[in-house]
């Protein structure tokens, strides 16, 4: 994450300096205790922090009764460096619509508070900031800050690779919310996210590729790639497909980067070999594929181990 781009006030930094305290202690609580993920895969885990100087303040509605009959909603964004949130610059864009009044604040949890975009698609974050009747954070007529918890807006988009993301984790806020322009805010979060998985299946194509390639005995072998499973994958390669059998030499090229693979689709490689003669009758080989890959948010890798039986054709034709 850059550098904050204004320079925050005394106050400010001390209210954040407990905050940040409060949400450590918190989210190590958190990721001690955090299930499983998708296909009994760990969740992954999150931390941004975000921050600018450019929010914008306006008024909105209060709380009909109680302290907090001030409302101020600070809208927002931020460019979050790759690696942050997957290997990919993520916009980050916030709307905060908070309620104040003496010397308590709040983040009603309805709406949606925060939203992560980048080339594979986007997450939304609600935050739980305290209601009306039990505000969770602090104000002092200038500054809305403290901690609490967040969780994942579930997204069904077909296209979009953190569809049916759930997670949740601790935030910590720190605002100016005074009406106008140009407003110091930060807002950060730590916690895990749990994201569909792929999972790899290869099947093959052998062919010749021409009478040279025959009477060379340089087979070609089409491995397809395909992503069996419910999240799309990213990273994928074929580290190898080292093959056994006597008379067989692995030509390559190995490792192959594919790219990535949505879910239900196929990505295809060639690897050649040298094979028997051409007086060898019923040539055959296993070839040990080895691929690796990530999911949306570039964690869990996970490598899979293939086998692939090969019979080579007898005619330099398909």
């Amino acid at each position: 994450m850059r550098a904050p781009t204004a320079a925050a006030s005394p106050a400010r930094s001390a209210a954040r300096r407990v905050a940040a305290v409060a949400i450590a202690l918190l989210a190590g609580v958190a990721v001690a205790t955090a299930p499983a993920g998708a296909a009994g895969r760990v969740p992954d885990p999150v931390t941004v922090n975000a921050s600018g100087a450019d929010g914008v303040v306006t008024s909105s509605a209060g709380c009909p009764a109680g302290p907090l009959t001030g409302g101020r909603t600070l809208s927002g964004s931020d460019t979050l460096d790759a690696g942050v949130f997957s290997s990919l610059p993520t916009q980050m864009a916030v709307n905060l619509p908070f309620r104040v009044g003496g010397a308590q604040s709040a983040l009603p949890p309805e709406g949606i508070h925060v939203t992560l975009t980048n080339a594979r698609g986007s997450m939304t974050v609600r935050l739980d900031g305290g209601t009306c009747d039990a505000p969770e954070l602090l104000y002092n007529g200038t500054v809305a800050s403290g901690a609490a918890t967040w969780q994942v807006v579930p997204d069904s988009t077909s296209t979009n690779a953190y569809r049916n993301a759930s997670g949740s984790g601790f935030f910590s806020v720190n605002a100016d919310v005074t009406l106008g322009g140009g407003k110091p805010w930060g807002l950060d979060l730590l916690g895990n996210i749990s994201l569909l998985q792929p999972q790899i299946a290869v099947t093959h194509r052998a062919y010749w590729g021409g009478l040279g390639n025959y009477l060379s005995r340089t087979l070609s072998v089409e491995y397809r790639i395909r992503n069996t499973g419910s999240g799309d994958a990213f990273n994928v390669k074929l580290l190898d497909a080292l093959p056994t059998g006597s008379g067989i030499t692995r030509l390559g090229p190995v490792p192959q980067t594919v790219g990535s693979i949505r879910s239900g689709a196929t990505a295809s490689v060639v690897v050649r070999y040298r094979v028997c003669g051409i007086a060898v009758v019923g040539c055959r080989f296993t070839a040990g594929t080895q691929t690796s890959l990530t999911d949306a948010l570039d964690g869990n890798p996970q490598t899979a181990a293939v086998p692939v039986a090969v019979q080579v054709p007898i005619a330099p034709v398909p």
